[in-house]
């Protein structure tokens, strides 16, 4: 066999090589970079959820007669947790002022209760609304992730399978 035809064959297998692997990378980084734009909206939107928390926690503190009944997820702002984590806790946040909502009518009277809370569900329409895209992408990522040759590329590119976001609502329990 001539040399030149060998070297043309390993030319030929070497640029498909490298065809396939940015072709694969390429879109791996789609989908990553569409999972960071949501992961941005939803941490934007969490820091936001919890300043709302944090001031619907003075007033309940008002109503209720001082008791802080969301100490415990008011200091989330001092733990380093995943936007995963702190999306879980500040849904139980929710969960317990839904509950105190129900012990305590007095909290439905309190206009800016009422208006934190309002602003409280519509963070959380577009928390739902971002993590159901991080959540279609992540699927679509790591079902990628999970085949050849992405596996490789994803290897080589250091890039990862993701954990997806809950968007199930705590509690339906709109007053308003």
């Amino acid at each position: 066999m001539n040399i030149y035809v060998i070297i043309a064959i390993l030319v030929a297998i070497i640029a498909t090589l490298i065809f396939i692997y940015y072709s694969s990378l390429t879109k791996l980084k789609t989908y990553k970079e569409k999972m960071d734009k949501a992961e941005n909206i939803i941490d934007t939107n969490l820091n936001s959820k919890l300043d709302l928390i944090i001031t619907l926690n003075g007033s309940i503190k008002k109503v209720t007669g001082k008791k802080d009944y969301l100490k415990d997820y008011v200091s989330i702002r001092d733990l380093i947790i995943t936007n995963v984590e702190k999306d879980m806790k500040l849904e139980e946040a929710v969960k317990l002022i839904n509950e105190l909502m129900l012990d305590f009518s007095d909290l439905n009277n309190d206009k800016d209760f009422v208006k934190n809370y309002k602003a409280l569900r519509e963070i959380d329409e577009v928390l739902i609304s971002a993590k159901n895209l991080f959540n279609q992408n992540a699927i679509l990522s790591n079902q990628l992730i999970k085949t050849f040759p992405y596996n490789i590329v994803a290897k080589i590119a250091k890039l990862r399978i993701r954990s997806f976001y809950s968007t199930n609502k705590t509690d339906d329990n709109d007053n308003f």
